[in-house]
């Protein structure tokens, strides 16, 4: 019933005067406000509490076909309230919202309706250990990823090298970089990615983190034939060769994605993420095959390749790998990712 009264109260006061208006775009969320009528009578409302508001809008979440109904407004309440954790929450569904919270909370969740990642909505995520500034459309990092951090951090463990030199291709915001150097305090890493704003963003989170010594960002792209095209070194010694220089080891979650698969994609990806960041080609491979080429000039003896692919993609990694001997390409492992399919491959280079 309070529920009900404050929206009739919001809709009559909203049609005396339009109080704000809301765009959720695929790269900004514009809100305008101008003084209204309601803040007269601020005083007299009483604004519903967490628990009411977590009821009532993972009601109407899930009656609208939003993913993840309950978390999704968790995620956005922690977010108004400046609460680090939706754990937290536990302590304060007896908490009623700020007349603030309560318009910010309304228009961050008309965001969601339209589909918009809870991600971008809230503008971070958590991975691993390290908090992400995220904006669209820039790759939101999955959580099978940070496994694939796991496996690095593991083959470090066991390398002979004591300052291990690092590249990563298709940085995004910078997640897997950035975590590894998070932890190993002795790497270097050079992360790079075609999309300049993907670029800018990892810098900006790489900053945050206070890892400028550690991680150089540079704007390149991976060609067809294996070969990198320097555009920028945006941060980082102003020498780099990519296609001269070595490194103990290669990273990558590249677009692998079948493009006839794309199309069936929830709304949350096709309408706000880069699909270039997710689109691998017909099979899948259009990044991986010239990654794999590139891995066989750019790998020391001894380094190692480790990348994040489709199912159906190790299977072809272990026959490219021995179709082509020349060069220098042994398959090692698969790993399996938390739905115990295949995702991660591990490729050795022999001297």
């Amino acid at each position: 019933m309070l529920h009900r009264c404050l929206s009739s109260a919001r809709a009559f006061l909203s049609m005396v005067n339009a109080e704000m208006s809301i765009q959720c775009s695929k790269n900004i969320i514009i809100v305008s406000k101008r003084p209204t009528m309601r803040r007269l009578f601020a005083t007299n409302m009483q604004y519903p509490t967490i628990s009411e508001i977590i009821e009532q809008w993972s009601n109407r979440f899930n009656n609208e076909g939003i993913p993840e109904p309950v978390e999704s407004i968790e995620h956005i309440v922690a977010h108004v309230t400046g609460t680090n954790k939706i754990l937290d929450l536990v302590n304060m569904r007896d908490k009623r919202l700020t007349s603030d919270q309560f318009d910010n909370l309304e228009l961050l969740c008309e965001c969601r309706l339209s589909r918009m990642p809870v991600q971008y909505i809230i503008k971070e995520w958590d991975f691993r250990d390290i908090t992400l500034k995220l904006v669209p459309p820039v790759f939101i990092p999955r959580p099978e990823t940070e496994m694939l951090v796991h496996y690095i951090l593991k083959a470090l463990n066991f390398s002979e090298s004591k300052a291990s030199e690092i590249l990563e291709i298709g940085c995004g915001s910078g997640a897997i970089s950035l975590s590894i150097a998070h932890t190993n305090k002795t790497v270097k890493c050079v992360a790079i990615d075609s999309n300049l704003h993907a670029c800018e963003l990892t810098i900006e989170n790489r900053d945050k983190l206070g890892l400028q010594d550690q991680v150089a960002v540079v704007h390149a792209t991976l060609n067809d034939n294996g070969s990198i095209t320097l555009t920028s070194i945006l941060s980082g010694p102003k020498d780099f060769d990519l296609n001269s220089k070595t490194f103990d080891f290669i990273v990558s979650n590249p677009p692998y994605i079948p493009t006839k698969q794309i199309a069936a994609l929830a709304p949350e990806i096709k309408i706000y993420e880069d699909l270039a960041a997710l689109d691998g080609g017909e099979d899948g491979l259009k990044i991986v095959k010239p990654l794999l080429k590139y891995a066989a000039t750019a790998l020391k003896p001894g380094g190692r390749l480790l990348l994040e692919v489709d199912t159906t993609h190790p299977e072809y990694i272990r026959f490219f790998t021995k179709r082509y001997p020349v060069l220098k390409l042994q398959y090692e492992h698969t790993y399996k990712d938390f739905c115990n399919n295949d995702r991660f491959v591990e490729i050795l280079k022999i001297s």
